[in-house]
């Protein structure tokens, strides 16, 4: 059987980016997952994921989460460096 931790790492996914998507889609983790797979494989998925993650920084900064917001802003910087381009199969 595959552990959440396993499929995560077959989709190049952090376990922060997979917490965005859950957080953001209202989704169990594994689910997340699978959206987010799905979403590195188009432009128009990383700029969806990429405002998940944006999203997720303003919200933290909105509530005076300080450290929360840096940690999110930190995680969506390192997921534009890490997938500029759309994965291909």
């Amino acid at each position: 059987m595959l552990a959440l931790r396993d499929c995560i790492d077959m989709c190049d996914l952090t376990e922060q980016e997979v917490a965005a998507i859950a957080e953001e889609e209202n989704l169990p983790p594994i689910v997340a997952v699978m959206v987010g797979c799905s979403l590195l494989r188009s432009q128009r998925g990383l700029e969806r994921m990429r405002g998940m993650l944006r999203n997720r920084a303003q919200r933290a900064v909105a509530r005076g989460d300080h450290a929360g917001a840096a940690a999110h802003q930190r995680t969506y910087e390192d997921f534009r460096r890490r997938c500029p381009q759309p994965l291909h199969d």
